[in-house]
């Protein structure tokens, strides 16, 4: 029986918390729960808690790592450099995120996440549970109960969940004349809730309304509130930009409440075509014909078998026992196996130091870095250096000279990089390969780019930093981006900071910088409708773009510097 080291969840009773419940559960009597230091396996919901455990006990047990969002994610956040070098095996909650840790040349399998059908299930008094929660008994109820305000600003909509999209769906159904009432639940609601307001949208929140600031703590319902809010409910409303899950896709599918989603993490998994939109007017579409006709009846069975088919407890439980009986006979988990381990007391000696030092010892900035760039043998480089002169200056790290620091910050390199130093290169398309630096952590403005590199034989660690970029002259016309050009990166970050809406070919990566702020085109055909329709639209899909600012470079820089 394998010893396993289960690393904590996210502590709130929230959506990772439920992970390491069902792992626990899948995997009781099949395997042993210890410590990490006598641990064969360390298994975490969350990759980013593995700094929890000391660098020597991760490094002599095997390290599976389930991934609450997709990895394309992952790879935007500097601490991922370390994530690519710690895990040994990801487990992939859905097939986009399957398909990108393939791209990645990273290790996954595939158990897809999965909810208890004894907590989500159809509930056929839907006006009984209206007259419970204050909703009007016959409206059309449009839920959705996902956080839309940032955490350190409960005044900005949350990137990922992209509430503005939402807002411009309502918006376009309340011009069309449809009646319909929003049902939102759960914390963080600050910005949704005052746009509603603003744009004179009926709703109804379920929570305790008169919490002062952050109230992730108070308002976060127990889930057999919510099986009734959806049950509740007709239309679930999914707008996000990115997504490991939702959980709320699966939980909406189980009630038989129909859905619309952006083709998002598991929602491509389980819903049918009628139920995945990309633009606001084709979402607001699809409600307005269920409003009128109950167009989306047809979905709720399919979804419902789908879900029930693959993405049960009982389902993510037999995966999770599958993987475990197959993991002797990996070689990865045998080369594992075979490396000298530490004796167990002194495991734990490791372990309490590290806990002790990340209590006490907090990593600090260094003073300076040695600066290696050619000016003028790249523009495009010439003007993210620019910009990480300013990020450095505004956190007071002096450029030394070439020798001194043991840190270098590197574009096109105008002279010899030393392999003992930590190397940080900034690289943009059209780079030449021999001036990459292998000993490098490369920074690239987009997933693209990564793509590319690893396209091209480039297994080194790399992360995605987009930096500030100088607009165009305005201009009226959306940036399309040819079939085949995968080095657009930069282009289409300029593009994006003059308001632009970008058209570019489905299959490529671009998304991860575009989001819903453009349109994709799958035949070239129709590549030339699209761009004119994202003109005619650009002054709404310019709401949506998600632009990397001075600030972001610099909570960059601070992290990737202190790694």
């Amino acid at each position: 029986m394998l010893n396993v080291h289960y690393a904590p969840g996210d502590g709130m009773g929230w959506a990772l918390d439920e992970d390491l419940r069902q792992i626990r559960s899948a995997l009781s009597g099949s395997v042993r729960a210890t410590g990490p230091a006598s641990a064969d396996v360390i298994h975490t919901p969350f990759w980013q808690n593995l700094g929890m455990v000391a660098a020597p006990l991760l490094k002599q047990s095997f390290v599976i790592a389930q991934a609450d969002n997709p990895p394309f994610f992952y790879i935007k956040q500097p601490e991922f450099a370390v994530g690519q070098t710690q895990v040994d095996l990801w487990v992939a909650r859905s097939r986009e995120a399957l398909d990108q840790f393939r791209s990645l040349q990273l290790p996954v399998e595939h158990i897809p996440y999965a909810i208890d059908p004894g907590l989500f299930f159809p509930i056929p008094e839907k006006k009984a549970l209206r007259r419970e929660f204050g909703i009007p008994e016959d409206a059309y109820v449009i839920a959705n109960f996902h956080r839309d305000s940032e955490g350190a600003d409960l005044g900005s909509p949350k990137v990922q969940k992209a509430p503005e999209f939402l807002v411009a769906i309502l918006k376009r159904l309340r011009d069309a004349g449809a009646a319909f009432h929003v049902l939102l639940a759960g914390p963080r609601r600050h910005w949704l809730r005052n746009e509603l307001r603003r744009e004179g949208i009926p709703f109804t929140f379920v929570g305790k309304h008169d919490v002062g600031g952050d109230d992730f703590g108070v308002n976060i319902l127990d889930r057999v509130r919510l099986n009734k809010l959806y049950n509740a409910s007709d239309l679930y409303l999914i707008p996000s930009r990115w997504e490991g899950g939702p959980q709320s896709a699966m939980e909406a599918a189980a009630c038989r409440c129909k859905i619309l989603s952006t083709p998002v993490g598991v929602a491509r998994d389980i819903l049918e075509p009628e139920s995945l939109v990309q633009t606001a007017p084709e979402a607001a579409g699809r409600a307005l014909d269920d409003i009128r006709s109950h167009s989306l009846d047809r979905t709720i069975e399919p979804q419902f078998e789908r879900w029930k088919a693959s993405h049960t407890i009982a389902a993510m439980g037999a995966g999770l026992r599958r993987l475990y009986s197959s993991l002797p006979e990996m070689p990865s988990f045998q080369r594992k196996k075979s490396s000298p381990r530490l004796p167990v007391w002194s495991g734990r000696c490791v372990q309490l130091r590290h806990a002790f030092r990340r209590r006490i010892i907090h990593p600090a900035l260094p003073a300076e870095v040695a600066w290696n760039h050619k000016p003028g043998a790249n523009a495009d480089l010439d003007e993210i250096f620019e910009a990480l002169r300013a990020a450095l200056g505004q956190l007071g790290i002096r450029i030394g000279n070439a020798d001194g620091p043991a840190l270098e910050i590197i574009g096109w390199p105008e002279r010899p990089v030393s392999s003992k130093r930590r190397n940080f290169q900034w690289i943009v398309p059209g780079l030449p390969s021999e001036q990459l630096v292998p000993s490098a952590l490369l920074v690239v403005p987009s997933v693209q780019d990564v793509l590319n590199l690893r396209a091209d034989g480039h297994l080194q660690a790399v992360v995605v930093s987009g930096m500030p970029m100088t607009g165009l002259n305005p201009a009226h016309e959306a940036l399309l981006v040819e079939p085949g050009d995968v080095g657009a990166s930069v282009r289409i970050w300029r593009a994006l900071a003059s308001g632009l809406p970008v058209v570019y070919p489905e299959g490529t990566a671009y998304y991860e910088q575009v989001f819903h702020a453009g349109l994709r085109y799958s035949r070239q055909t129709e590549a030339g409708p699209l761009t004119k329709l994202a003109g005619e639209n650009q002054e709404e899909l310019r709401t949506f773009a998600h632009l990397p600012a001075q600030s972001d470079a610099m909570k960059f820089l601070k992290v990737l510097l202190r790694s």
